[in-house]
C-alpha cells in the first residue's frame, strides 16, 4: 500500500517539478524584438533588454507601459480603429496635440506619426511623439510615457524602436 502511495505521489509531484523547472523565462524577445502580444498588443518593438512591461487597466482600451530606468518609456494605447486610413488618423491626432497650449512645433513627420517639441509649465523644452498603427480592427497609438521630460535624442530612440 505504501509503495502504491509513493508511486502515486511521484506521479503527481514529478510533473509539477518539471513544469516549475521549465518555467518560461523568455521575456517575449525574439530576433531582438519584444513581442507585446501577451499584453494584448499585436505588435513587437526593438526595446532595450532591461525593460519592464506593464498592462494597465481593463476594458475596451488596452494600455501598456514599456519602460526602463535609463530613459526609455513608451505608453501604448490600443482600441477599436475608427478608420484604416493612417493619414486621416494622423491628421486627427495632429489637431489634438497642436491645440495643446504647450505644443511648440513638429520636429519630424513620418508616414505614421510625428515627433514634436513642447514646453512644460516651467518653460522647459522637451519632446514627445505619436506613432499610429492599424492592425486588423485595432488602432494602436505609441507615445512617450509620463515618467519625465524627454530629450529629442531619447524620443528618436523610442520612435526608432517602434518603427524598425
Amino acid at each position: 500500500m505504501t509503495l502504491n502511495l509513493n508511486k502515486m505521489l511521484w506521479a503527481i509531484v514529478l510533473p509539477m517539478m518539471i513544469l516549475i523547472a521549465c518555467k518560461q523565462t523568455d521575456q517575449g524577445i525574439k530576433n531582438g524584438r519584444t513581442d507585446l502580444m501577451k499584453y494584448g498588443i499585436p505588435y513587437s518593438i526593438t526595446a532595450p533588454a532591461d525593460i519592464q512591461v506593464t498592462k494597465i487597466g481593463q476594458g475596451d482600451l488596452t494600455d501598456v507601459s514599456v519602460k526602463n530606468n535609463s530613459g526609455y518609456d513608451v505608453q501604448i494605447f490600443m482600441g477599436s480603429a475608427r478608420s484604416s486610413d493612417i493619414s486621416k488618423l494622423k491628421e486627427n491626432k495632429k489637431v489634438i496635440f497642436a491645440s495643446n497650449p504647450f505644443f511648440n512645433k513638429i520636429v519630424e513627420e513620418y508616414e505614421d506619426g510625428y515627433l514634436f517639441e513642447k514646453t512644460n509649465q516651467e518653460g522647459m523644452q522637451s519632446y514627445d511623439f505619436i506613432i499610429i498603427k492599424v492592425i486588423g480592427s485595432n488602432e494602436i497609438n505609441f507615445q512617450c510615457g509620463n515618467s519625465k521630460e524627454f530629450s529629442e535624442t531619447e524620443v528618436k530612440e523610442m520612435v526608432k524602436s517602434i518603427r524598425n
